[in-house]
């Protein structure tokens, strides 16, 4: 686990669930913290997969997520880890079966209704670990039958550290000070990385920012179309806005912070209106009219 860039209060809590595993862990963090790779990683060590093994092809690895193209994890996908519990496992370890779900909060009410079964009568050598945004986005019974670790955003001094001769100082700082201490955005933007969603949404708020407010309205509607994709450029938006203001205030060219400041709060107003289930379109409208 050295290996990894953690806090260091993650990285205890880290290394007391490898020396005393329990059946659930739920790892929850921001978007861009590196949920998904820590619980890859957590995973290899507890099935003591050996790093030249590749945990994708690993016949009691199961990795659940939400299909492409859909917007939850179908119950159908829960009910197969079922048939997979049945299937007796090889060795006299006390972890011989890891089952990851990513993004735990796609789970539909069915879905996490199969789910809590399972959680409530768990296999003797299975580990289930989930990922989440906040344990809020689970249901409480869900949450409430798994350890909980919190991945907390690492310091710049830290960053620095673990990463100079990597990477040139300035970049570092610049994807530290975007990233907002999310390791997992940050190594993206280090590594140009275009597959990781939240840098993806980075690039296209980028673009968004560019475009008045006629071509933001209308991009409105095919933005509205797709609320996690929407979701994920209001959080891009609030990363590269806080940026900005930063960039500003050091540099000492605040003419513009008032307007970052409002921008911010109309992004974060939104953000809020999104995840009480507000009409998309009118978010995407609002945004694009009133966005500096």
């Amino acid at each position: 686990m050295r290996s990894l860039l953690l806090h260091e209060i993650t990285r205890l809590q880290v290394e007391a669930f490898v020396n005393m595993p329990s059946h659930g862990l739920l790892i929850t963090g921001d978007v861009g913290t590196g949920k998904a790779h820590l619980a890859k990683t957590l995973a290899a060590v507890l099935l003591g997969l050996q790093k030249d093994q590749r945990l994708q092809n690993y016949p009691y690895f199961t990795h659940l997520k939400r299909p492409e193209g859909k917007q939850d994890i179908p119950i159908d996908s829960v009910r197969q880890l079922n048939k997979l519990l049945k299937l007796k496992t090889p060795g006299t370890q006390v972890v011989r079966r890891v089952i990851l779900i990513e993004n735990a909060q796609d789970l539909n009410e069915e879905s996490s209704s199969a789910l809590l079964k399972m959680l409530e009568e768990p296999a003797t050598d299975c580990v289930f670990i989930l990922t989440a945004t906040s344990a809020r986005a689970l249901l409480p019974t869900i949450s409430s039958r798994t350890q909980q670790l919190h991945i907390r955003p690492i310091s710049l001094p830290q960053s620095l550290k673990f990463l100079e001769g990597t990477y040139g100082r300035p970049d570092i700082e610049s994807a530290w000070r975007l990233s907002q201490g999310g390791v997992g955005l940050m190594l993206a933007i280090l590594h140009d990385d275009k597959n990781h969603p939240l840098k993806a949404a980075i690039d296209q708020a980028k673009d968004y920012l560019r475009k008045d407010n006629y071509q933001r309205a209308l991009m409105a509607d095919s933005l509205s179309r797709d609320k996690k994709q929407l979701g994920l450029l209001l959080e891009a938006l609030v990363k590269l806005l806080g940026a900005l203001q930063y960039s500003g205030l050091k540099s000492g060219k605040g003419s513009n912070q008032k307007k970052l400041l409002t921008s911010r709060k109309l992004v974060h107003k939104l953000q809020k209106a999104l995840e009480a289930n507000a009409s998309p379109k009118l978010i995407a409208l609002e945004l694009s009219l009133y966005l500096l």
